[in-house]
């Protein structure tokens, strides 16, 4: 079974019903406020934005805290890492004046798997592969990257530059 990641890159940036879901659960949204207070409303209006069925945004939202994507603790509901990576790339707003973001790594060999997650990651993300472990994006993913870096426990082999091109 592959994960979670793997599968949403598969989809090659399609919204799909459960990046539908997560995108609705961001705070501060019309949808999010539905969650809390109203479910049949929330259901109701994504069905409208998105086109899918009410039963399969359930299906996918019931998906979404079975693979725990989603973090329901008491009448609180958030977004966990995983779903944020998920999202990310439908939110990311560019880098002003013609900015990039540029990742370079040195993941040791045997930390392979850690270094194919990370990988992964950059390529559902968009980023382009400038050299094997030089990686690059107009788009300011920073804030993930950091979070996702610190949970990989990838700090030490990890760097990102903002930057522009001058030639």
């Amino acid at each position: 079974m592959c994960n979670i990641i793997e599968y949403m890159t598969k989809l090659h940036r399609k919204k799909s019903a459960l990046t539908y879901v997560l995108l609705a659960l961001i705070p501060y949204t019309k949808n999010n406020s539905y969650s809390y207070f109203k479910p049949n409303i929330f259901f109701n209006e994504l069905e409208k934005d998105s086109g899918y069925s009410i039963s399969t945004l359930r299906v996918s939202f019931s998906r979404a805290k079975d693979h725990r994507l989603i973090i329901i603790d008491g009448n609180n509901l958030s977004i966990s890492l995983k779903g944020r990576q998920i999202i990310q790339p439908f939110i990311a707003n560019q880098l002003e004046s013609d900015g990039q973001l540029m990742v370079i790594f040195d993941i040791p060999e045997d930390s392979a798997e850690l270094r194919r997650k990370f990988r992964l990651l950059l390529r559902q993300l968009g980023f382009s592969q400038i050299q094997q472990s030089v990686w690059m994006s107009i788009q300011d993913h920073q804030q993930i990257l950091i979070d996702s870096i610190n949970d990989l426990g990838l700090q030490g082999w990890v760097q990102l530059y903002k930057s522009n091109r001058i030639y």
